[in-house]
């Protein structure tokens, strides 16, 4: 019997000893909202036009929003988006776009018809994150829009 109670003690240790963190996922847009805002950035959270949660920021002097995709009736989703898009005089080339996805491993582009880009950077959130994880992502979108703000010259 001693073998068991002390399996069972060193069991009880370990979990205690293992780190908490606290977790942000796709339930809970509230918790990205309060992240951001710790490390500094303004985020608002509100809806967009089919119900999904979406937070607004700035940051590098842009606003973006985060759009929420994969969701259940408004909750429970399984990704998100961060998105801007820059109003150039002259729009940028596809081959500009072209040198920008082989040069760059974060921050996907496309041109609206005017070519006018946009810039995107996909998160998954289905299984949740600690909140050093996603403050680190919204640290990663910060260089994004950094990098792609030099090269676009803006």
């Amino acid at each position: 019997m001693p073998a068991i109670r002390s399996t069972a003690l060193i069991c009880a240790l370990t979990a205690l000893a293992a780190p908490a963190f606290a977790e942000v996922d796709g339930t809970d847009p509230a918790a990205m909202v309060a992240v951001m805002q710790s490390e500094g950035y303004p985020a608002t959270l509100s809806t967009d036009s089919t119900g999904d949660p979406m937070i607004t920021s700035k940051m590098e002097g842009i606003e973006y929003s985060i759009f929420f995709y994969g969701c259940t009736d408004g909750q429970a989703c399984s990704s998100i988006k961060f998105s801007t898009a820059f109003n150039l005089q002259d729009g940028m080339t596809l081959q500009a776009v072209n040198r920008w996805h082989k040069e760059n491993r974060f921050g996907t582009v496309h041109l609206d018809d005017e070519m006018d880009p946009f810039i995107d950077m996909d998160v998954n959130v289905a299984f949740g994150v600690s909140d050093a994880n996603f403050a680190d992502t919204v640290d990663w979108w910060r260089v994004v829009l950094s990098g792609f703000k030099d090269f676009i010259d803006w």
